[in-house]
C-alpha cells in the first residue's frame, strides 16, 4: 500500500476490493502493510474508497528471509497501536505471520489462509539450490503458521486446503475470495456468434497455469481449421522469460498472429473489458491450485470456462454443469473441449447460465458480510 501523490491510499486491485468490503461492517479498519518497491507500483492499480480505513507503514517490502527474521520487529506498530483494535486479520501465508500474531497479545486474531506456501515450489523458474532453500523457509513458516492457527479464528479459501486442515484446527471455516461486486455482472446467453473466436486467459503469465498447451492447442485447433485467437491478460514473475518461450513456441507453429499479449490490466473496468470481449475462458493449471478468482471473474461476465481438474477447482464445479473440466498437461484434450464448445451452442448456454448462477452466491457483498458476522461472533 502507499500514498499517491493526491494523499489517495492504493492497493493492488483484488485487495483494495476486498477491504472496500469489508469496511462496509466497520466503525475503522487499519491495514499494517509494507510500502511497495518501485517495480510494484504499477501494480497497486486501485484506489481506496472507504474513508474509514487508514494505512500503517510497516516499512518497505524486502526478502522473505529477511521478514521471517524480523517479523517481530515488523509487528512493532501491531503492539503499538493495540488500544485501537477489536481484533487483528492476518492474511496468510505470510513470514510475518507468526510475529504479527505474537504482536496482538490477547486480541483476537484471525487468519485469513489464500493459499499453501508449499505448492508450486517445482514449478519455480529457479535453480534447483534455490528451490530447496525455498522449500525450507516454506516448510518452517508453515508450522509457524499452524501453531498460530491451532488458537485462532482461521477462514481458507481453497475446499482441498480446508480438507488438509480441517482435522488440525478446531475453529476453521471455508470463504470464497473474490474481486466480484453484485454491480459487475454481465449478462449475455451465449458467445461465439462471430469469428475469430476469441479464447481468454487472466492472471499471473506462469508455466504452472497451463500456458504452452493453451497456445499448443491453439495450433491444433488451426490446424483443424477453426479460427481461433488466444487473449493473454496478467503479469510473469520478474525476471521470467516465459514470454518469450511462449512466443517462440508461437513462432513454430505458424501462429504469432494468434497469440496476443496484452499485458497487466487493473481489476475493474480494464480487465473487465477483456472478459466481455472473448467467448470461452481458459485456464490449464498443471497442478496444486486454490480455486482461482479470475473463474469467477469468466462466470460473472457470461463466459464458457475451461478448466483442468486440479486442486480445489473439482471440488468446487464437479458434477455442477458450470465447466468443462479436462486432464492437466494435455493439449490434445483441451483443444477437443474448445472445440466442443464452439461448435455445441446448447452445452455452452448452460454452462454461461449455471456457472453465472454459481458467481452470484460468491460476490464482495456476500462474502464480507459473512465473514464480519463470524468474526463478530469469535471476538464476542
Amino acid at each position: 500500500m502507499y500514498r499517491d501523490k493526491n494523499n489517495n491510499l492504493k492497493t493492488p486491485g483484488y485487495l483494495g476490493r476486498y477491504l472496500d468490503s469489508l469496511a462496509v461492517h466497520c466503525e475503522k479498519l487499519i491495514c499494517f502493510m509494507h510500502s511497495p518497491r518501485p517495480d510494484e507500483i504499477p501494480f497497486m492499480d486501485y484506489t481506496i474508497q472507504s474513508a474509514n480505513i487508514s494505512w500503517v507503514n510497516i516499512g518497505p517490502h524486502c526478502s522473505t528471509p529477511r521478514r521471517m527474521l524480523q517479523s517481530h520487529q515488523f509487528a512493532r506498530s501491531v503492539r503499538e497501536n493495540r488500544a485501537q483494535l477489536d481484533a487483528l486479520l492476518i492474511r496468510g501465508p505470510s513470514p510475518l505471520l507468526s510475529g504479527m500474531a505474537s504482536a496482538a497479545d490477547n486480541l483476537p486474531v484471525a487468519l485469513l489462509l489464500v493459499g499453501d506456501s508449499m505448492a508450486g515450489i517445482d514449478d519455480l523458474p529457479q535453480p534447483r539450490w534455490r528451490k530447496e532453500a525455498i522449500r525450507l523457509l516454506s516448510w518452517w513458516n508453515s508450522r509457524q503458521q499452524l501453531k498460530v492457527a491451532q488458537n485462532a479464528l482461521t477462514f481458507v479459501n481453497s475446499h482441498l486446503l480446508y480438507q488438509q486442515l480441517e482435522s488440525k484446527i478446531s475453529n476453521l471455516h471455508e470463504t470464497r475470495t473474490t474481486t466480484l461486486s453484485e454491480a459487475d455482472f454481465y449478462i449475455r446467453e451465449d458467445t461465439c456468434l462471430q469469428k475469430p473466436y476469441r479464447l481468454l486467459y487472466t492472471g499471473r503469465i506462469d508455466r504452472a497455469k497451463g500456458l504452452f498447451e493453451m497456445v499448443e492447442s491453439v495450433a491444433l485447433l488451426v490446424k483443424h481449421g477453426e479460427d481461433v485467437v488466444l487473449d493473454l491478460v496478467g503479469w510473469p514473475a520478474k525476471g521470467d522469460t516465459i514470454l518469450d518461450e511462449l512466443e517462440q513456441v508461437a513462432r513454430e507453429k505458424g501462429i504469432t498472429d494468434r497469440i496476443i499479449y496484452h499485458g497487466f490490466k487493473a481489476v475493474g473496468s480494464d480487465l473487465f473489458a477483456y472478459y466481455k470481449n472473448a467467448d470461452i475462458y481458459l485456464i490449464a493449471s498443471q497442478s496444486s491450485e486454490g480455486f482461482p478468482r479470475t473463474i469467477w471473474e469468466a462466470m460473472a461476465h457470461s463466459l464458457p470456462v475451461i478448466a483442468t481438474n486440479v486442486g480445489s477447482i473439482p471440488l468446487f464445479l464437479k458434477n455442477k454443469d458450470t465447466a468443462f473440466l479436462v486432464k492437466p498437461q494435455n493439449s490434445q484434450l483441451l483443444a477437443q473441449a474448445i472445440e466442443t464448445l464452439l461448435q455445441d451452442a446448447t452445452l455452452r448456454e448452460k454452462l454461461i447460465h449455471n456457472g453465472r448462477t454459481l458467481a452470484k452466491q460468491n460476490t464482495l457483498e456476500k462474502r464480507a458480510t459473512e465473514m464480519i458476522s463470524i468474526l463478530q461472533q469469535w471476538i464476542s
